[in-house]
């Protein structure tokens, strides 16, 4: 599936289950409560949008070759609660929940706005990303953390 954030049906779709959580929502997997999991996301998106730098982190150089990104974004299953993101990803403390749910929102819409010219920052694990695999790892994250609260 290469559904990607830049579509605005697929962005409607995670802006109606970011409506849906709650901050007492019950994970299913990981470690994060709710309240981090909106912070996290929107400091991936910081990351994306160069806006928190982020070191590149330690793992297989194969990691970065566009073919193994690919089939790592669109096709592999990810694991629950098993990855250790980037710390740049973590920085975020929970403040008041309407206020960081509001800001993950409008991180999104702006990330979205870029579709076009951007010149992305680089992943910390996959490095240097274009428009569109950040779009679709982006769908993916979001997916993937809203499905562990159940949303």
């Amino acid at each position: 599936m290469r559904e990607s954030v830049f579509d605005d049906g697929v962005r409607e779709g995670i802006q109606r289950r970011i409506a849906r959580l709650g901050p007492d929502a019950q994970r299913q997997f990981g470690r994060m409560d709710a309240r981090q999991m909106v912070c996290h996301l929107a400091d991936q998106l910081r990351v994306a949008l160069g806006e928190i730098a982020a070191q590149p982190m330690p793992g297989p150089w194969m990691m970065r070759h566009t073919p193994v990104k690919q089939f790592v974004i669109d096709v592999m299953p990810w694991p629950k609660g098993r990855v250790q993101g980037p710390p740049e990803a973590f920085t975020t403390v929970p403040a008041e929940w309407a206020r960081d749910v509001a800001t993950l929102r409008d991180l999104l819409e702006r990330f979205a706005s870029h579709a076009g010219d951007h010149r992305w920052a680089p992943h910390p694990i996959f490095g240097e990303m274009t428009g569109p695999l950040w779009g679709r790892l982006t769908r993916r994250h979001f997916d993937h953390h809203l499905k562990q609260f159940g949303v």
